[in-house]
């Protein structure tokens, strides 16, 4: 089995553990802020290796700055590794920062492989290469709080993003968790959300599988979700 096998694995497991404790304490999720983190601590003490090697670049940076001179000598004296779960990630190609959407809520790295980042010009950066790093998983996350119509509250544009990352990706995620997985009326909701993002998004050029965690009943995984214009 490889390490992405592995991770994708241990990914859904992750989140059928967090999909329990939202269950269990649902004031805990009572808005979108808590559940990166959470998620983040979690595959943060599952991953096995823990860290992944790391080449870090300074094309980008002002090595006329103290700063940057300092931190690419800590650099070089310490352990170049970094956790293999790593949030709030933002990518670059060919040198270049930008891309309909270059930041993402959570990604895994492969164990073993090396990770490719990018200081900033002036200090500490948090840009990865696309082109030289794999991933295992791509994933955004969204909360049902703002009951807007809109795939709640824009989701059709993360789900669309994701399928337009052009890096190396095993899986790639929409995490969605609803506080309100039923309306006024009684009725479930997500059957309904899922017509709202084929309507909104079409057909996807390449597979995103949407995680549907709701504050009662089961968690779902829709695999390929538009995938061919069928859901």
């Amino acid at each position: 089995m490889t390490s992405q096998t592995r991770d994708i694995q241990l990914f859904e497991d992750t989140l059928r553990d967090l999909h329990q404790d939202f269950q269990e304490h649902p004031f805990h999720y009572g808005n979108e802020n808590p559940i990166m983190p959470e998620l983040y601590r979690r595959l943060r003490t599952q991953l096995t290796p823990e860290t992944a090697p790391l080449t870090y670049r300074q094309d980008h940076s002002n090595m006329d700055d103290w700063r940057n001179r300092e931190m690419f000598k800590r650099i070089e004296r310490e352990n170049q590794e970094i956790p293999r779960v790593r949030p709030e990630v933002r990518f670059y190609d060919e040198g270049i920062w930008g891309g309909a959407k270059t930041d993402f809520d959570l990604v895994v790295f492969p164990g073993g492989n090396q990770v490719v980042m990018q200081g900033k010009k002036e200090g500490i950066g948090n840009f990865v290469d696309i082109e030289h790093t794999e991933l295992s998983v791509l994933c955004e996350i969204k909360h049902s709080m703002n009951m807007s119509g809109r795939f709640r509250n824009g989701g059709e544009t993360d789900v669309q993003a994701l399928a337009e990352y052009p890096g190396e990706v095993g899986r790639r995620y929409f995490v969605f968790m609803d506080w309100w997985p039923q309306d006024g009326y009684g009725k479930t909701t997500f059957e309904k959300d899922l017509r709202q993002l084929e309507d909104k998004v079409g057909e996807l050029g390449c597979r995103v599988d949407v995680v549907y965690l709701p504050r009662s009943d089961d968690l779902e995984i829709v695999r390929g979700v538009c995938a061919d214009g069928v859901l």
